[in-house]
């Protein structure tokens, strides 16, 4: 994923994830300003190590306000 984020030319990531799979990247790209949030189904099944990333780069698919930013529109 380093090499990625060195060479690919994007403004920031959106990760849908809730275990801690993902923990080093996510860490990585926030160093390296290029992450924007990580969208997990709910609080109780996300994992403990995003807690010091928690609110400003992670949010909860059950929050009534990002289903409205999500959901699809006709």
């Amino acid at each position: 994923m380093a090499k990625i984020a060195e060479k690919e030319k994007f403004d920031n990531i959106v990760l849908v994830s809730g275990d801690g799979d993902y923990y080093k990247m996510v860490k990585y790209l926030i160093e390296k300003e290029r992450f924007c949030k990580l969208l997990s189904p709910n609080r109780h099944s996300t994992s403990t190590l995003y807690r010091k990333f928690t609110p400003k780069f992670v949010d909860f698919l059950d929050n009534p306000g990002i289903k409205k930013k999500i959901a699809y529109k006709k």
